[in-house]
């Protein structure tokens, strides 16, 4: 018999998990989607100033690692909440950091020099397929092209 999906993801958590986003409420931890947000916005206002934009960058100001970022991308704040049937995905949580994705996507997409780099970067965060499995945000073995990486 399965479990009926009883709570979204990052909502009623038991502890923390050393996330910064993580704030207590009454009886349970839960993540706090506007910070995210807010953080997200600040970085791409800064990479827009820059023109540089990055999945590493990302990471960074997110204070995450890049294995945690394809949980978050995927609607879940740990992979506890991932591998646990009982917990739905944070749709709030995934469309926030999808839409950064794409401001990062945009970026390599329009380009004035478009590289073979960049579409291996494209094929790596699952833009050039709708099929991407979790967890496929590099690193990734860039052969010959590893002198050009940043």
């Amino acid at each position: 018999m399965t479990k009926k999906k009883t709570r979204v993801s990052g909502t009623m958590m038991k502890d923390g998990g050393g996330c910064a986003f993580m704030v207590r409420t009454q009886n349970a931890w839960e993540i706090d989607i506007a910070a995210v947000e807010k953080r997200l916005e600040t970085y791409l206002d800064e990479a827009a100033e820059s023109g540089r934009y990055s999945i590493a960058g990302l990471c960074i100001a997110l204070g995450i690692p890049r294995s945690q970022l394809a949980l978050w991308r995927e609607g879940y704040v740990s992979a506890a909440d991932f591998r646990d049937t009982a917990v739905l995905p944070n749709a709030k949580l995934s469309r926030c950091v999808e839409m950064a994705l794409l401001h990062i996507q945009r970026y390599w997409e329009e380009r004035d020099k478009p590289s073979s780099m960049d579409l291996k970067q494209l094929e790596a965060t699952g833009a050039l397929s709708e099929n991407a499995p979790l967890a496929v945000l590099p690193p990734f073995d860039l052969g010959r092209l590893k002198k050009y990486a940043r």
